[in-house]
């Protein structure tokens, strides 16, 4: 596999140590998956971030500390090493004792229906314990992945699971359905839906079913999901963006309505949200929630 990397950070600290490395998939996987990411955290504590819903499904493939995964609002919890976050609406607390050790893919979503073989309505419903999609095969790749010893190898045995994977699956990806998510994201999801029906030449009705079929959820709520996940960007990573700004730049009818989506979906004020900080460790606190 040729060369990944995108990015490496390190940071020691008196209380804690973790390590991100960040890479793209070879030239091969490009167009199925976005992103692989490897973290260790030695926190020396119990730790609980707040997670809230992507655009991406993801796959954690966690090789630490099992971690207990609760969506916000909800009594259901799983624990698991091994599980895939699909496109469900609800924000998550996930907590660990202290160790973690992960690989983080992410996946477009209906590259994620290829490679579940058709398993986008399910993880629509929330956490997917990867065990239940791939049975033994997610025990034995969490399995060598403990026993990389450096990222470069742990992502290489990911890239070659993966090209296994997708090889090996009979499920087809429309290219009418990859446009149409592609027309969402370029247009922030600001764009209407009954455009893209028109524009692919299909009925608003037949539009909507073959969406859902591929991507597990319906064009109007992968607008939405789009939508949030380009607020929440601009809200973490520039300070320099009012609310009102963030509300107007992303298509939202007025602040009132970019507070309301926000907190539907990650269970708290964008005002909050954003002033959230650990201050060692990259995330956000889980105990903002009901603070």
């Amino acid at each position: 596999m040729a060369d990944s990397t995108e990015s490496r950070t390190d940071i020691y600290s008196s209380m804690a140590l973790w390590e991100y490395v960040a890479g793209m998939p070879s030239e091969n996987l490009r167009s199925w998956a976005c992103l692989y990411s490897d973290y260790r955290e030695d926190a020396g504590r119990p730790v609980c971030r707040l997670e809230v819903p992507r655009d991406r499904v993801i796959v954690i493939l966690g090789f630490g500390d099992r971690l207990q995964i609760n969506p916000v609002g909800s009594t259901a919890s799983i624990q698991s090493q091994a599980f895939v976050v699909g496109l469900g609406d609800k924000p998550l607390l996930v907590k660990h004792e202290g160790v973690q050790r992960c690989i983080e893919i992410e996946l477009l979503p209906w590259a994620a229906n290829k490679l579940f073989c058709g398993a986008s309505a399910e993880l629509t419903q929330g956490i997917v314990d990867l065990k239940d999609l791939w049975t033994n095969d997610a025990n034995l790749l969490v399995e060598q992945l403990s026993e990389g010893s450096s990222w470069q190898q742990r992502f290489a045995l990911v890239e070659r699971f993966l090209s296994e994977k997708f090889a090996r699956s009979n499920q087809t990806s429309r290219s009418e359905i990859q446009w149409a998510w592609e027309q969402l994201e370029n247009c922030g999801g600001c764009i209407p839906i009954r455009q893209l029906a028109r524009e692919l030449g299909w009925s608003d009705r037949h539009f909507a079913t073959c969406f859902r079929e591929q991507i597990g959820i319906t064009p109007k709520a992968a607008a939405r999901r789009i939508r949030f996940t380009r607020a929440h960007r601009l809200l973490t990573n520039s300070e320099n963006y009012a609310l009102s700004e963030i509300a107007t730049t992303c298509g939202y009818s007025d602040q009132s309505h970019f507070t309301r989506e926000f907190h539907w979906f990650a269970g708290c004020s964008p005002t909050v949200y954003q002033l959230a900080h650990f201050p060692d460790l990259l995330g956000t606190p889980g105990n903002i929630i009901n603070a």
